[in-house]
């Protein structure tokens, strides 16, 4: 009897470590199952969010988080990162959460026609961040451009023009930043465009003088960084240079490095890497390249800004419909040439045929091999290397 109570207490046990294996099985099975299936629109965002919020919060280094993610991305995923897009309205309705989810856009510029009041604000942040953040499972840029924001006081706090901010002390700059940064973080914005470097062009430059712009600048970035905000330093290499004619590459290149790109050399040696973009102008010098606009030039962008001027960062350009009208291009072709170019994300207004069109194209050329992974991986490594520093989020 005693025997068989021990045989029978032995079964019960091997049962039970059989139970208790088959069940590991059946959870490991689970997790591959689910990491396997992570870009996928199943109801397992819960479970992939988590896997991307663990890896930004992990100790390893960034390099590492970085490939780890870029490694799991699909190529729509890679595309939709490239893209930030403007949207109608003041609520997200379904139209609007369609497009975020469709093509996983890696960031939403908010303008004029998206802000009624703080509060209205907020949510609409709200609803934007958690839709982009349930499809393409990365910290989406939520952006605005201050500078073109309208000047009300019941929104936002009441900033001068820029001429304006550029006749103050630098104290007052900083108090004034400070205030908007704030502000802008406890809104839900992530993302700042501006601070301005261009010099002597009406309602946009702080001063005409490259040393006060620079000092001004990096005041500026400094307080954005201090409060947890990305900022994007614009226009590259300048917004024109009026009627002044140039005969040759060098000429203007002499021109434009004592002004306007002395300012960008100085804030890309002196600004903490991954913290800030640039954008890049629609502007055109004959000289340098006669054939595009600086947005889409690339010894404007590659050769110069990337190579002369020592910046590895992420490249935006100014709004893609406005460069393609200039250029009297498809918004498309437009597009894809301004990352051939050298630029990383593009930037998009709210007209969804816009937004379908680049996305198309985009597509088109990675799978042609027009856009190279290489240099798809290229831009997305960036924009995670910004995204992964975690601070914005």
């Amino acid at each position: 009897m005693g025997h068989y109570g021990a045989n029978e207490e032995f079964c019960v046990r091997m049962k039970s470590i059989i139970q208790r294996v088959i069940l590991g099985m059946g959870v490991i099975l689970t997790v591959i199952l689910a990491a396997s299936c992570k870009h996928q629109n199943t109801g397992s965002e819960g479970i992939r969010q988590f896997s991307y919020r663990g890896l930004v919060a992990s100790d390893k280094p960034v390099t590492e988080k970085v490939d780890t993610w870029l490694d799991a991305m699909s190529r729509e995923d890679k595309i939709g990162q490239l893209m930030m897009i403007s949207l109608h309205g003041t609520e997200l309705g379904q139209s609007q959460r369609d497009v975020i989810r469709k093509y996983r856009v890696g960031g939403i510029l908010l303008t004029n026609e998206n802000l009624m009041y703080k509060n209205q604000v907020k949510a609409f942040i709200e609803e934007i961040h958690q839709t982009a953040v349930t499809s393409s499972l990365v910290t989406p840029y939520i952006a605005i451009n201050r500078d073109k924001v309208e000047r009300r006081g019941d929104i936002f706090l009441r900033l001068p023009e820029a001429s304006k901010m550029g006749q103050y002390s630098i104290d007052r700059i900083i108090n004034l930043t400070t205030r908007s940064a704030i502000e802008l973080r406890d809104m839900g914005f992530n993302l700042v465009i501006g601070p301005n470097a261009n010099l002597g062009v009406p309602h946009i430059s702080y001063t005409a003088d490259p040393t006060w712009a620079g000092h001004i600048n990096l005041a500026m970035a400094e307080r954005y960084q201090i409060n947890h905000m990305w900022f994007a330093y614009n226009y590259f290499p300048s917004l024109g240079t009026g009627d002044r004619m140039f005969s040759s590459a060098d000429e203007t290149k002499d021109y434009l490095s004592d002004n306007d790109v002395a300012v960008f050399k100085r804030l890309v040696k002196q600004t903490t890497p991954n913290t800030y973009m640039v954008m890049v102008s629609h502007a055109q010098f004959p000289a340098i390249d006669s054939e595009h606009l600086a947005s889409s030039s690339k010894p404007i962008i590659t050769d110069w800004l990337r190579s002369d001027l020592g910046y590895d960062g992420i490249i935006m350009t100014d709004r893609i419909d406005v460069g393609a009208l200039q250029s009297n291009q498809d918004i498309g072709d437009y597009a894809v040439a301004s990352v051939l170019a050298g630029s990383d994300i593009i930037l998009l207004d709210a007209d969804t045929t816009h937004i379908d069109e680049v996305h198309r194209a985009l597509s088109r050329a990675v799978e042609n091999g027009d856009i190279s992974e290489e240099r798809l991986n290229a831009s997305v490594r960036r924009i995670l290397s910004m995204k992964m520093q975690e601070h914005g989020d």
